[in-house]
């Protein structure tokens, strides 16, 4: 496809993949996990619960991401994920590794995630062309529905093959590989941090005028905006 001709297009899809197989597999390998610690189903529903819970800032995370910039947005949540993940198989080895843990860690990695998808979307009708954003759209859908059903059908298996503390070290390094991909993303600007840049530096071309006006002994101009 013609798309995938564009580098920063593959490379954010790429990372999407990555972080969709990552978020999927977690899902399921923390539930595994608690059950396993706890051996009651009340631990299995209330890591659901703390999941779904950090949903309802989404409707305000999208207002505020294009006020930072996306690629940062987008390396340093891979960065902090991977991290939060890695604390498990360090406290399984160090033997501290308790139901409390891990249920602290999932409702962080799902706030963290309240950022990334949005983010991924907002970054993408800045690195490919009008004409092909509906195809980008749909490629973005089709890789998260896909991969969705794909890593629930094989996650228990996975866990069964490697155990779900072993399934948080690929996980991690998964997204490690994905904020190494975002690092690499050109993105252009919003108009809104575009605009505000503007101002900033207008504001300072107005400051720099009157400093000089008023070292060469001249009367001051007051500027004021609205």
């Amino acid at each position: 496809m013609e798309i995938f001709k564009n580098r920063n297009f593959l490379l954010l899809f790429i990372g999407r993949i990555l972080t969709n197989i990552g978020d999927s597999l977690y899902a399921v390998a923390a539930m595994w996990l608690v059950y396993d610690l706890g051996g009651s189903t009340l631990y299995t529903g209330l890591a659901g619960f703390l999941s779904i819970l950090p949903r309802v800032i989404q409707i305000f995370s999208g207002p505020l991401i294009d006020r930072f910039p996306l690629r940062g947005i987008l390396v340093y949540t891979q960065l902090i994920q991977a991290g939060l993940l890695l604390i498990v198989p360090a406290a399984y080895y160090f033997d501290f590794l308790t139901v409390g843990l891990v249920l602290t860690i999932t409702p962080i990695m799902s706030t963290l995630n309240m950022w990334v998808y949005p983010a991924q979307m907002s970054a993408l009708p800045r690195i490919i062309d009008k004409k092909q954003l509906t195809q980008g759209n749909s490629l973005f859908t089709l890789a998260y529905q896909g991969i969705d059903v794909a890593c629930n059908a094989v996650s228990g298996g996975l866990i069964i093959l490697l155990g779900a503390v072993s399934l948080y070290v690929w996980n991690s390094v998964g997204f490690f590989i994905g904020a190494l991909l975002f690092a690499q993303l050109r993105i252009k600007a919003s108009s809104l941090t575009s605009s505000n840049n503007a101002q900033t530096n207008g504001d300072k071309k107005i400051l720099r005028t009157v400093h000089r006006q008023s070292n060469g002994k001249t009367p001051s101009v007051y500027t004021s905006r609205i």
